[in-house]
């Protein structure tokens, strides 16, 4: 570390007065002294005196004590005005007032003039930056609303104020299936569409009347990351008005929304926590709404929820399940149950659908209404997907060495209808196993269908080139453009079993299978009808040209050895008898 100098050691502890003073009185010295000597030099060189001074020792100390005492006062009185301006000019630049260069009007000397603008200039353009640096700090850009960071200051600030008898409110605010609205209007629109929502809740809330509109003071409505809002309320003062704000947040998102090339309607949830009873702390208040908005989306899709200690347990249940199904997954827990397909002019097996099933180590059986969505959301479908085509084509190929020319049906997920790679995946279980293309029957569902026709080309294509069929699956439940679906490459519509199962009790089930048996007969394509329950459910089938059944008339959904032992018992016309009475097994979900 360097040393400092005498001079800066000293310059450090006296202040500008001071030091001026000091150097006056030590300058002051030196000339007396100097003065002196020259005079005294003068008399001995010119004039021949000898050495000795003009008056006496004592007057002349007085004389000396003197003029350092006027110089030093002089000193420290001049600069004194001096070390004002700097005192002036350091206020200036610590304080935030936007009248404090005012101060600066009177300054002495040019120098001081020119670096009072060069000073003023600087400051300015720091104080603009700085303004730049806190907009962008606590301010969402697309939106214009306060961030994620003010949010957390305003809650940090005011959320010990709240009290059971006046509790604060946390919202979090999600627009519903966000991710498919930008696959329909693009990307571009993702921020016009954020700043829509955002204009349409400010306009909303401050449309709001009493009662509820009190609970709005001091409120802050925030824009978080993504698609997501949180409405927070300090005084929130009881749950009526915030229920009351719920809806009429609800309420805003029910008129569409214009785009510069069409328009659009939104929808949007929400998780509502109360404060303290549910979080003391912006983190926890976070925390809860996530949860809340959850189940929002696990049980309804849409809507409002109030956050409970039991959704806690709730959620962690979930992730229990989740953490079980991804081992489930790891160890190959999942397999393949067979449903055949029966031939209505023959009444030969035709083939089978696979279908998937979990037991668990302890034997018990999970229904696949309750593994499948969860299999979803945690991305695990996939994976279960192609656990089940590969036991599925194995079982083809065993049939095939059994003697039974028999096709396997297989659904193929949306989520897996997504992936680029899903045709090579399956030319790889298809070689793996050895079995022939043309044994195998992939299903997608009709929605899928309609929603990106060119996908399906792409994916089919080079499978259909090898003789593998599809199928739509759940005919007629969605909202199909015909047109469209003419234009695909589908061998078989499979229609859903609520037409089915209806048709002893609805009037119109019958015209709407009528209908699907007549497109598909002018289109060249077979029909399945799945659910098929009921000796009349059949007759009917049969008699409008539907070409195979399946469903517990015939059996239900069988393990490999045992739809082996049901191929080899088979005997065409045995339909009736093979009807099953198993309640719990009628009433399980088909996948």
């Amino acid at each position: 570390m360097k040393k400092s100098s005498l001079i800066g050691r000293l310059t450090g502890r006296f202040s500008i007065p001071v030091f001026a003073g000091i150097a006056g009185g030590v300058l002051s010295i030196f000339l007396f002294l100097a003065v002196m000597a020259i005079s005294v030099g003068y008399r001995m060189i010119f004039l021949g005196a000898p050495f000795g001074l003009l008056v006496p020792a004592p007057v002349m100390l007085a004389m000396l004590l003197t003029c350092m005492g006027v110089s030093a006062a002089g000193a420290y009185f001049t600069a004194r005005p001096l070390q004002e301006i700097f005192l002036r000019f350091t206020a200036y630049m610590m304080t935030s007032r936007l009248d404090a260069e005012a101060e600066l009007d009177e300054l002495q000397f040019p120098e001081l003039r020119r670096l009072r603008v060069a000073t003023t200039r600087t400051v300015r353009k720091l104080r603009r930056e700085n303004d730049t640096l806190r907009t962008i700090a606590y301010q969402d850009p697309r939106t214009n609303l306060p961030n994620a960071i003010a949010l957390e200051r305003q809650v940090n600030a005011t959320l010990p104020e709240a009290s059971f008898e006046y509790p604060a409110a946390f919202l979090l605010l999600d627009i519903d299936r966000f991710g498919q609205l930008l696959e329909q209007v693009g990307t571009t629109y993702g921020d016009a569409l954020i700043e829509a929502a955002a204009k349409r809740l400010t306009r909303a809330l401050s449309d709001l009347g009493d009662p509820a509109a009190i609970a709005l003071r001091g409120s802050m409505l925030s824009a978080l990351s993504a698609d997501k809002f949180v409405l927070y309320l300090p005084c929130a003062i009881n749950r009526d008005h915030v229920i009351s704000i719920a809806r009429a947040v609800r309420a805003a998102f029910t008129e569409p929304f214009d785009l510069p090339t069409r328009q659009i309607t939104m929808s949007i949830s929400g998780g509502i926590v109360m404060a303290p009873e549910d979080g003391e702390s912006f983190a926890k208040l976070m925390q809860n709404a996530k949860l809340a908005v959850r189940l929002v989306r696990s049980e309804a899709q849409s809507g409002f929820r109030f956050f409970t200690p039991r959704l806690t347990r709730i959620v962690q249940g979930r992730y229990r399940f989740e953490a079980e199904l991804r081992d489930a997954v790891g160890n190959k827990e999942f397999k393949a149950v067979f449903q055949p397909k029966i031939c209505f002019e023959t009444g030969r097996i035709l083939g089978a659908e696979a279908l998937a099933r979990w037991r668990r180590p302890n034997g018990k059986l999970i229904s696949p209404a309750t593994f499948i969505p969860v299999a979803e959301q945690a991305g695990l479908i996939d994976a279960i997907g192609m656990q089940i085509l590969e036991a599925a084509c194995e079982a083809a190929r065993s049939w095939q060495l059994e003697g039974f020319d028999l096709t396997v049906a297989v659904n193929v997920s949306p989520s897996q209808f997504q992936r680029h790679d899903l045709t090579d995946s399956i030319m790889a279980v298809l070689r793996r196993t050895g079995l022939h293309p043309n044994r195998l029957e992939l299903e997608i569902t009709e929605s899928m269908a309609v929603n990106d026709p060119a996908r399906v080309a792409e994916f089919i294509s080079p499978l259909r080139a090898m003789g593998t069929k599809l199928a739509i699956d759940d005919f007629g439940t969605g909202h199909s453009n015909l047109a469209t679906l003419t234009q695909l490459p589908f061998d078989v519509f499979k229609i859903d079993r609520q037409f089915v199962s209806a048709l002893e009790t609805d009037r119109q089930a019958p015209a709407i299978v009528e209908m699907i048996l007549a497109m598909a007969e002018t289109l060249g394509l077979k029909t399945v009808a799945e659910g098929v329950e009921t000796t009349r459910q059949a007759e009917f089938l049969r008699r409008r040209g539907c070409t195979m059944a399946q469903g517990f008339l015939y059996s239900p959904g069988l393990p490999e050895t045992a739809f082996l032992d049901f191929l080899r018992a088979w005997r065409p016309g045995q339909a009736g008898e093979q009807q099953q009475d198993d309640a719990p097994e009628r009433q399980a979900p088909r996948r």
